[in-house]
């Protein structure tokens, strides 16, 4: 029994920090506003977080490793698939599939991830989206010479890195309906990978 009203209290804390970080954004959140919120002591919630910061990464730190090991995951099946083809023609554009396993992951936390590109302001995780085009980077060489024949162009992979980021994170911020977004993610996402193979991958001579 005690058990479940411990729970009950973080669970209405967390609730409670989601708006108020949202509304507010990081710095100018207010613990006192989020126990009132809550309907708890402010002893109540340093039971469970020891500062503000751990706070916001109890509501952040799960979705966002959760997405990078979904997206390493993905890029790694690419790459094995890509190894067997014996050109670049057969590479098949539509991610479709995966497209809408992102969606749904992300908009299982989608405030979550709101507060990471809206509210996240001197936190460790301001830099949350440098880190995925980072991680794009990295990925997409061994994708590339993965096919015999091909090597990558680094400046137009930074590029398209960029790019997109940016779609993905232009649907989450603008578009509340989980399925619209799948349907606009999935058309941006067919676009971009053809981007991707047209623009980064160069036949050697």
């Amino acid at each position: 029994m005690k058990q479940d009203v411990e729970y009950e209290k973080r669970e209405l804390l967390i609730e409670a920090a989601k708006k108020e970080f949202l509304e507010k954004g990081y710095n100018k959140a207010s613990l006192r506003s989020i126990c009132s919120a809550a309907g708890v002591t402010t002893g109540a919630l340093y039971f469970f977080f020891e500062n503000k910061a751990q706070l916001f990464a109890a509501i952040v730190d799960g979705p966002i490793m959760g997405l990078k090991k979904l997206v390493a995951e993905h890029f790694k099946e690419d790459t094995e698939y890509m190894s067997k083809l014996d050109s670049i023609d057969d590479v098949d554009m539509d991610h479709t599939e995966f497209s809408d396993i992102l969606m749904d992951y992300i908009y299982k936390y989608r405030d979550s991830f709101l507060l990471i590109l809206c509210a996240s302001e001197n936190t460790v995780y301001e830099n949350c989206v440098d880190e995925f085009v980072d991680m794009l980077e990295k990925i997409v060489p061994p994708m590339v010479s993965s096919i015999k024949g091909y090597s990558y162009d680094e400046y137009m992979s930074h590029w398209m890195a960029h790019i997109t980021i940016d779609a993905v994170i232009h649907v989450i911020k603008h578009e509340k309906d989980r399925d619209i977004a799948g349907k606009r993610m999935s058309s941006i996402m067919n676009y971009l990978v053809q981007g991707w193979v047209e623009l980064t991958m160069i036949k050697e001579k």
